[in-house]
């Protein structure tokens, strides 16, 4: 027991690395294939959000911001291993959906054509953006 201690911290950090592989796969790669934003966002921040990305959860640990170009995502510092910034255009938001689970309004939008990703967020958080474009309903 004495000499796992000495241990933990290289397993910690080598879990904290392949568990942040692992989830950027579930989605948030292929968004960077197409959307990777290298430059200074200058945008509307809406501020630190929950969304998902293919099912994979980032809760509380997305900065959302937008503008006339499009949606910018960026994941906060201690999860943003393998999740470069990406900045969706809004051409690419094919269509938003509503969806309910329990008492909780959430939009889902598709993303690409063809398809790329799906991100779901707070019906709250998307009312919130004031988009320069009319995404269809689906």
């Amino acid at each position: 027991m004495f000499k796992f201690v000495y241990f933990f911290p290289f397993i910690f950090i080598g879990m904290w690395i392949l568990v942040s592989f692992l989830v950027s796969r579930m989605g948030w790669d292929r968004l960077v294939e197409k959307f990777r934003m290298a430059d200074i966002f200058h945008g509307t921040r809406i501020g630190l959000i929950s969304a998902s990305v293919n099912g994979a959860n980032y809760n509380n640990s997305l900065v959302l911001k937008y503008n006339y170009d499009g949606i910018y995502l960026k994941v906060i510092l201690p999860f943003r291993l393998f999740h470069p910034p990406i900045l969706i255009p809004w051409k690419e938001v094919k269509y938003a959906r509503d969806k309910k689970i329990f008492f909780i309004k959430l939009k889902e939008l598709v993303i690409g054509d063809p398809f790329i990703a799906l991100i779901t967020l707070k019906a709250s958080v998307y009312n919130k953006m004031q988009i320069p474009i009319s995404i269809p309903k689906q």
